[in-house]
């Protein structure tokens, strides 16, 4: 065989050693020779290969830019045309060029804080701060790894790592609503990396992670018509006064925790008039609802002497301790009073009435509980208004961005469904209304009718008797 001619000093040279089936070039950049195997069998091809090489080492030593562009273009066709190089590609695209997944993540969470979308949704901070204890999580898992995958290029995590951190947060005693909110989180940030070229797919997509089955259907109940009375009498019996009419509140107006405690007394409209209303503003969806005083409501509400008719509707304590955050002697009041009644023996068919917690985050789940009043009010009404009491809004306004205006007669007729709540008032609570409504009624009359006409009356009376 003839010895094939070795090139000059730059050049790109190519040959066919011994035994070899393929073409080679060899050429020498930056003082360094070396040498590369075209993948060609045939010699012209491996000419042509030859001098795109040649030209890139050229444009390599020169100083333009556009020279440069131009060569990293070459590089990418000899990527996507040439297999053998595919475990190289990584070097032409450097890691320290993609951000970490910590920074992707933080500046995810910052535009989210700033509404950097552009449109006119406005965030609570509730839903922010639940957005970023998951991302802390989840980087907190990323960094515990063998590798520091948190600071670690974005491109390093995979769907293997989020099927982890699924895994890591059921072990942890997180339900499975919780753990559906945060994958679906993680999935929309990985989202936004993918749009932006940085990652080829997404890590938490259905078709890295697979189709996950999540447990969260929730075992709330609402109680009937024998719950609705054993609780009534245990709120009345009980030695915290404000149970019952917060179970009032409850049971005839439909509406949350937070709700119940933020309603006030100057937000109550007509309340001697025939159809007296509360004005209220849900704290979860901003929509704004006038809810019809029902006739068992209003007698409570009536019962509360004038002077103490000011500020909350529930007691000081109670309710402004609510809105600080400040939430267990709500809650725990509550879990008191309902862990005293046996309600699971009220009902027709076995019930699961309670899910133990497990892990170090996980929570205990009741059947029944002060929010079982609000699906108590929304058995009970039709599906239109339902939905405007609860704050839902149906296809058409969220389409449209609406919420739903209730005329005069429409609150005529939701205020008859409420009448209509199967609901007996405990004994005690029926003398101290009556009681009431007598004290009011002696006070109207001494305030209405003069001093000198009482007397006049009961002689007229006496008189019209004896004859």
């Amino acid at each position: 065989m003839k010895r094939q001619r070795r090139g000059k000093k730059g050049e790109v040279h190519p040959y066919q050693p011994r035994g070899s089936a393929t073409w080679w070039i060899r050429y020498t950049a930056n003082g360094k020779r070396y040498r590369r195997n075209t993948g060609k069998v045939n010699e012209g091809e491996a000419r042509i290969f030859g001098a795109n090489v040649a030209r890139m080492v050229g444009l390599a030593s020169s100083d333009g830019l556009d020279e440069k562009r131009r060569l990293l273009e070459i590089v990418r066709e000899l990527v996507r045309d040439i297999p053998e190089l595919e475990s190289e590609a990584t070097h032409v695209m450097p890691a320290k060029h993609f951000p970490t997944a910590r920074e992707w993540f933080k500046r995810e969470l910052d535009t989210m804080r700033q509404n950097g979308s552009g449109d006119d949704r406005q965030l609570k901070e509730t839903s922010v701060a639940r957005v970023e204890q998951v991302i802390d999580d989840f980087l907190e898992y990323l960094r515990a790894q063998p590798v520091d995958l948190a600071d670690a290029p974005i491109n390093r995590v995979g769907a293997a790592d989020v099927s982890g951190f699924l895994v890591h947060y059921k072990t942890k005693g997180y339900s499975g609503a919780s753990r559906k909110f945060a994958l679906a989180r993680i999935r929309a940030v990985f989202g936004r990396a993918v749009d932006r070229g940085l990652l080829p797919v997404n890590p938490g997509s259905v078709k890295q992670v697979g189709r996950l089955k999540f447990d969260s259907a929730s075992i709330r109940q609402p109680f009937n018509t024998r719950q609705i009375a054993a609780v009534m009498s245990a709120a009345a019996q009980s030695s915290e006064k404000w149970l019952h009419l917060c179970a009032m509140l409850g049971l005839f107006t439909g509406q949350r925790a937070g709700d119940i405690c933020a309603m006030q007394w100057d937000n109550i409209r007509d309340f001697d008039g025939p159809l007296a209303t509360i004005y209220l503003r849900q704290q979860k969806t901003g929509n704004a609802v006038v809810i019809p005083i029902a006739k068992p409501l209003h007698r409570v509400l009536k019962a509360i002497p004038k002077s103490g008719r000011k500020g909350y509707l529930l007691p000081e304590k109670i309710a402004a301790a609510y809105h600080e955050g400040r939430r267990r002697n709500f809650i725990r009041a509550w879990r008191d009073l309902l862990n005293g009644i046996d309600l699971a023996s009220l009902v027709d068919v076995p019930t699961l009435a309670k899910v133990e917690r497990t892990g170090t985050h996980g929570r205990t789940r009741y059947a029944w509980s002060f929010h079982s009043f609000r699906h108590t009010c929304a058995t009970h009404l039709s599906g239109p208004d339902a939905h405007y009491l609860l704050g839902h809004r149906s296809e058409d306004e969220k389409r449209l961005g609406q919420t739903a205006q209730y005329r005069h007669e429409d609150l005529w007729r939701l205020k008859k469904q409420l009448d209509a709540i199967p609901y007996t008032a405990p004994a005690n609570v029926v003398r101290m209304v009556t009681a009431a409504r007598r004290k009011t009624q002696e006070n109207d009359s001494v305030v209405t009718q003069p001093r000198s006409v009482l007397p006049t009356a009961r002689k007229a009376g006496r008189a019209a008797r004896s004859g």
